[in-house]
């Protein structure tokens, strides 16, 4: 299965924060007979390596951000919880799967309609605290005996479009893309150190699979591998949102808080240099970032235990956060590039 192929299969299957099995099953089966080991943790990380001597590890989160059901009302309509960032005018419509112990259930997201709201009710963002879920169950006992229950995830229904000039269309390209390229690295480099690949669970949480991978891996060097906001398109600035489709992956200078880029990483410079020398002598197009918009996985390798020198490499993405984000196939074969260019060459620290 080639790169697209993996970043498509990824993509189309579901895997919220806390409930990613599907997905590790996917990595596990696409990583059969191409790694020395892989071995699942106890919080369902997914580790796979291959090679020897001093251990390098490259992170890429398997979870998407999506919804819990929270609550059945009488009439069977469901009140839900989200998982991760999501910005509430985007569910409005948006089409479910509930995965219930069952089997999956789909459903419907709906508000009041526009035509009974007040004036000054239509001139707001609807909050999602007034969104419910439909499943077609006109009672509570329905719903339940449907599979239902308090706890279950939901997923929005997308599967994956291509677009023109190489583009393609899809949900959880943040981070499905960056473990389909963790996939592919993991297959074609002959690493020069011992490469662990770990395919982290709730980093849209917090970054718990991190956190917890890169205590049990303990790595001399870190790489956290996810997507970042392409703001090529109306409506941004340039200054505002730099990074481009098609213009090679982003080397991360820094990320954090807009206010401060706390809580963030600031890479090694050391591992940051050599990523960049590493694209410039291997004529990889790519980009550098300063993200103020959040953080990744490599936070959280880089404060494990006595600490470890890390860095970060994204894929542009347009549209994060949003169940249709869109990347370039291009970009995505040179970010594996230049991560098996990392790992097949000496290491900076």
């Amino acid at each position: 299965m080639g790169l697209k192929e993996t970043i498509i299969k990824l993509s189309e299957a579901p895997g919220c924060p806390g409930f990613e099995g599907d997905i590790g099953q996917i990595v596990q089966q696409e990583l059969k007979g191409y790694v020395d080991e892989i071995r699942v943790d106890a919080m369902n990380n997914v580790f796979a390596s291959k090679g020897s001597g001093r251990t390098v590890m490259i992170a890429a989160h398997m979870d998407e951000i999506g919804l819990m059901v929270k609550h059945i009302d009488e009439k069977g309509f469901i009140r839900f919880a989200k998982l991760g960032g999501i910005s509430d005018q985007l569910l409005l419509g948006q089409r479910v799967t509930i995965h219930t112990k069952k089997g999956p259930i789909a459903g419907v997201i709906g508000c009041k309609p526009v035509h009974l709201m007040k004036d000054d009710e239509r001139k707001k963002l609807l909050p999602y605290e007034k969104m419910f879920i439909d499943i077609g169950e006109g009672k509570a006992d329905g719903v339940k005996a449907a599979g239902v229950k308090i706890g279950d995830p939901i997923v929005i229904n997308r599967t994956v479009t291509e677009l023109r000039r190489g583009l393609l269309c899809g949900k959880a390209f943040d981070d499905r893309s960056g473990c389909a390229i963790l996939i592919e690295v993991l297959k074609n480099a002959r690493p020069k150190n011992r490469l662990v690949g770990v395919f982290t669970i709730q980093e849209e949480v917090g970054l718990r699979g991190a956190t917890v991978s890169a205590f049990s891996v303990n790595p001399d060097l870190g790489i956290g591998v996810d997507t970042s906001a392409a703001a090529d398109h109306p409506e941004v600035e340039e200054y505002e949102g730099p990074i481009k489709l098609k213009a090679g992956p982003a080397i991360l200078a820094a990320d954090g808080r807009r206010d401060s880029l706390g809580g963030g990483l600031l890479p090694n410079l050391k591992v940051l240099d050599w990523l960049v020398e590493l694209a410039q002598k291997n004529n990889i197009p790519h980009q550098m970032e300063v993200f103020e918009g959040g953080t990744t996985d490599g936070t959280a390798i880089q404060l494990s235990r006595g600490g470890v020198p890390s860095g970060v490499v994204s894929l542009p993405s347009r549209y994060i956060h949003t169940f249709s984000e869109v990347i370039a196939l291009e970009d995505a074969e040179n970010m594996a590039r230049l991560l098996v260019a990392a790992v097949e060459s000496d290491l900076p620290v």
